[in-house]
């Protein structure tokens, strides 16, 4: 428990230095500034999170959530760089390169709108949850699936795409981008640059962001959060 506590403290002091405020013509302002970030290990005993150079590295003996702990809201985009290591790390694992989006709490809970309930980073444990969820380079990287979870336990399977480049490769970047358009009703997610899943229909005006991973050491940096300016979304 005390190694628990040590690791989100380090957590919340990194938060500081993560993002650094770099525009682009079709973003507007920036809604993230400094975390603060939560992270739910299987495993906290054998699971560590560490930052090098202006890298995150996040080893993970079972599954892992690291969250954002700030409630995103309307329009906006979310990119980052991730990496899966293979080398001689005790966990290193080609798989489950993850995230989850738009989460929220049932819409009965009275925390929807405000908070997650912290939960213990088996993937089981966040069936509750309502969200929209990709896992690529799934089951030991022979799946890249895209779910929508509606709070009473069912995974629904919206999208996959199970061929070689959709997969992953070891020890390399990937540029992962995410747009959420609660006006436009859609969601989707590039690798890339290459749209690779997109859901369109009625989405939550709000919702959580986190980092997910199973089994695997992944490095992240480079994550920008900025809302989206009225009629600049992309579909």
């Amino acid at each position: 428990m005390m190694m628990k506590y040590i690791r989100l403290i380090s957590l919340l002091l990194l938060s500081e230095l993560l993002l650094s405020p770099i525009m682009a013509q079709h973003r507007d302002v920036k809604i993230v500034k400094n975390g603060p970030w939560r992270i739910e290990f299987e495993y906290p005993e054998k699971s560590y999170f560490r930052q090098q150079s202006d890298e995150w590295i996040l080893s993970s003996h079972g599954g892992a959530t690291l969250w954002l702990d700030s409630l995103l809201e309307g329009d906006y985009e979310i990119s980052y760089q991730r990496m899966v290591l293979v080398d001689t790390g005790a966990t290193d694992r080609l798989s489950d390169l993850n995230q989850f989006w738009l989460t929220r709490e049932p819409a009965e809970d009275p925390l929807v709108t405000t908070q997650l309930k912290a939960r213990d980073g088996r993937l089981a444990s966040y069936d509750s949850l309502d969200l929209f969820y990709v896992g690529m380079g799934g089951n030991n990287n022979t799946t890249t699936r895209f779910r929508k979870y509606d709070g009473t336990g069912k995974r629904m399977l919206l999208q996959e795409k199970n061929e070689a480049m959709y997969l992953l490769l070891p020890n390399r970047y990937y540029n992962i981008r995410t747009i959420v358009s609660a006006s436009g009703g859609f969601t989707s997610f590039y690798v890339d640059g290459r749209l690779v899943f997109q859901y369109q229909g009625i989405i939550p005006i709000r919702g959580f962001f986190g980092f997910r991973q199973t089994a695997s050491r992944q490095k992240i940096k480079d994550l920008q959060i900025y809302k989206l300016k009225n009629g600049e979304n992309e579909r």
